[in-house]
Protein backbone atom coordinates (compact mmCIF):
# COMPACT_ATOMS: atom_id res chain seq x y z
CA UNK A 1 0.00 0.00 0.00
CA UNK A 2 1.04 3.49 -1.16
CA UNK A 3 1.82 6.21 1.49
CA UNK A 4 0.96 9.64 1.23
CA UNK A 5 4.34 10.41 1.27
CA UNK A 6 5.82 7.90 -1.63
CA UNK A 7 2.84 9.57 -3.37
CA UNK A 8 4.49 13.05 -3.35
CA UNK A 9 7.76 12.04 -3.91
CA UNK A 10 6.16 10.19 -6.95
CA UNK A 11 4.64 13.46 -7.88
CA UNK A 12 7.96 15.72 -7.09
CA UNK A 13 9.97 13.10 -9.10
CA UNK A 14 7.91 12.70 -12.07
CA UNK A 15 5.84 16.22 -12.87
CA UNK A 16 6.10 15.66 -16.51
CA UNK A 17 4.32 12.72 -16.20
CA UNK A 18 1.86 13.63 -13.60
CA UNK A 19 0.93 16.76 -15.56
CA UNK A 20 0.12 15.02 -18.75
CA UNK A 21 -1.86 12.75 -17.25
CA UNK A 22 -4.06 15.64 -14.96
CA UNK A 23 -4.21 17.11 -18.93
CA UNK A 24 -5.72 13.85 -20.77
CA UNK A 25 -7.66 13.61 -17.74
CA UNK A 26 -9.08 16.93 -17.96
CA UNK A 27 -9.52 16.78 -22.05
CA UNK A 28 -11.40 13.30 -21.41
CA UNK A 29 -13.93 14.87 -18.98
CA UNK A 30 -14.35 17.98 -20.89
CA UNK A 31 -15.32 15.80 -24.25
CA UNK A 32 -17.56 13.05 -22.19
CA UNK A 33 -19.63 16.40 -20.52
CA UNK A 34 -19.35 18.20 -24.09
CA UNK A 35 -20.96 15.32 -25.99
CA UNK A 36 -23.68 15.64 -22.76
CA UNK A 37 -24.43 19.47 -22.76
CA UNK A 38 -25.67 19.13 -27.16
CA UNK A 39 -21.93 18.17 -28.63
CA UNK A 40 -22.98 15.97 -31.60
CA UNK A 41 -21.51 12.66 -32.36
CA UNK A 42 -18.91 12.32 -35.06
CA UNK A 43 -18.81 8.71 -36.36
CA UNK A 44 -16.55 7.29 -39.48
CA UNK A 45 -18.44 5.47 -42.40
CA UNK A 46 -17.65 2.14 -40.85
CA UNK A 47 -19.58 3.30 -38.21
CA UNK A 48 -22.52 5.05 -40.32
CA UNK A 49 -22.85 1.85 -42.54
CA UNK A 50 -23.43 -0.33 -38.94
CA UNK A 51 -26.58 2.48 -38.05
CA UNK A 52 -27.80 2.37 -41.83
CA UNK A 53 -27.94 -1.69 -41.24
CA UNK A 54 -28.99 -2.10 -38.11
CA UNK A 55 -30.98 0.97 -37.13
CA UNK A 56 -32.48 1.77 -39.92
CA UNK A 57 -30.32 5.17 -40.27
CA UNK A 58 -31.36 8.21 -42.15
CA UNK A 59 -28.82 10.17 -43.89
CA UNK A 60 -29.04 13.72 -45.05
CA UNK A 61 -26.78 15.28 -47.25
CA UNK A 62 -26.95 18.66 -47.24
CA UNK A 63 -24.27 20.20 -50.33
CA UNK A 64 -26.51 21.81 -53.45
CA UNK A 65 -28.64 20.13 -55.46
CA UNK A 66 -25.67 19.62 -58.30
CA UNK A 67 -23.08 18.28 -55.96
CA UNK A 68 -25.68 15.62 -54.34
CA UNK A 69 -26.56 14.41 -58.34
CA UNK A 70 -23.47 13.93 -59.10
CA UNK A 71 -22.85 11.42 -56.06
CA UNK A 72 -23.94 10.35 -52.89
CA UNK A 73 -24.96 8.16 -50.80
CA UNK A 74 -27.72 5.38 -51.82
CA UNK A 75 -31.03 6.51 -49.94
CA UNK A 76 -30.00 9.82 -49.09
CA UNK A 77 -32.16 12.65 -48.48
CA UNK A 78 -30.95 16.03 -50.35
CA UNK A 79 -31.72 19.17 -47.95
CA UNK A 80 -29.04 21.89 -48.67
CA UNK A 81 -27.54 23.17 -45.96
CA UNK A 82 -28.46 27.17 -46.81
CA UNK A 83 -32.37 26.34 -46.97
CA UNK A 84 -32.35 23.64 -44.21
CA UNK A 85 -34.84 25.71 -41.97
CA UNK A 86 -37.66 25.67 -44.36
CA UNK A 87 -37.50 21.68 -45.04
CA UNK A 88 -36.87 20.38 -42.23
CA UNK A 89 -40.28 19.27 -42.36
CA UNK A 90 -39.28 16.60 -44.65
CA UNK A 91 -37.67 14.50 -41.91
CA UNK A 92 -40.03 14.45 -39.44
CA UNK A 93 -41.10 10.98 -40.06
CA UNK A 94 -37.39 9.77 -39.09
CA UNK A 95 -37.57 11.68 -35.49
CA UNK A 96 -37.03 8.17 -33.66
CA UNK A 97 -33.95 6.88 -36.38
CA UNK A 98 -30.41 8.01 -36.40
CA UNK A 99 -30.09 10.90 -38.55
CA UNK A 100 -26.62 11.20 -40.46
CA UNK A 101 -25.49 14.49 -41.48
CA UNK A 102 -23.05 15.07 -43.81
CA UNK A 103 -20.92 17.69 -46.67
CA UNK A 104 -18.32 17.69 -48.61
CA UNK A 105 -16.80 18.00 -45.66
CA UNK A 106 -18.12 18.26 -42.16
CA UNK A 107 -17.15 21.85 -41.56
CA UNK A 108 -20.28 23.32 -40.90
CA UNK A 109 -22.86 21.58 -40.27
CA UNK A 110 -22.73 20.67 -36.34
CA UNK A 111 -25.12 24.05 -36.63
CA UNK A 112 -27.70 21.78 -37.97
CA UNK A 113 -27.54 19.16 -35.88
CA UNK A 114 -28.57 21.41 -32.81
CA UNK A 115 -31.05 23.19 -34.86
CA UNK A 116 -32.25 18.92 -34.88
CA UNK A 117 -31.66 18.25 -31.49
CA UNK A 118 -33.74 21.24 -30.19
CA UNK A 119 -36.37 19.99 -32.95
CA UNK A 120 -36.75 16.80 -30.84
CA UNK A 121 -34.70 14.29 -32.80
CA UNK A 122 -32.37 13.03 -30.46
CA UNK A 123 -30.03 10.57 -32.18
CA UNK A 124 -27.59 12.69 -34.03
CA UNK A 125 -24.92 12.05 -36.14
CA UNK A 126 -22.31 14.04 -38.14
CA UNK A 127 -20.40 11.31 -40.61
CA UNK A 128 -16.44 12.48 -40.21
CA UNK A 129 -14.59 13.64 -42.76
CA UNK A 130 -17.96 14.33 -44.65
CA UNK A 131 -18.74 12.38 -48.37
CA UNK A 132 -14.95 12.32 -49.21
CA UNK A 133 -14.40 10.02 -46.01
CA UNK A 134 -17.44 8.14 -47.33
CA UNK A 135 -15.39 7.51 -51.36
CA UNK A 136 -12.26 7.18 -49.46
CA UNK A 137 -13.31 3.93 -47.48
CA UNK A 138 -14.56 2.37 -50.89
CA UNK A 139 -18.41 2.48 -49.71
CA UNK A 140 -20.69 3.03 -52.85
CA UNK A 141 -22.42 5.98 -54.04
CA UNK A 142 -24.93 6.52 -56.78
CA UNK A 143 -26.34 9.05 -59.15
CA UNK A 144 -29.89 8.13 -59.45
Amino acid sequence: MINTQQLLQFIQNHWALCLAFVATLAFLIFEELKGKMGGIARISPQNATILLNRENATIIDLRNQNAFSSGHIINSFNIERNGFDTHIHKIESHKNHPIILLDEADNHIAAIGTKLKKSGFTKIYLLSGGLQAWKNAQLPITKN
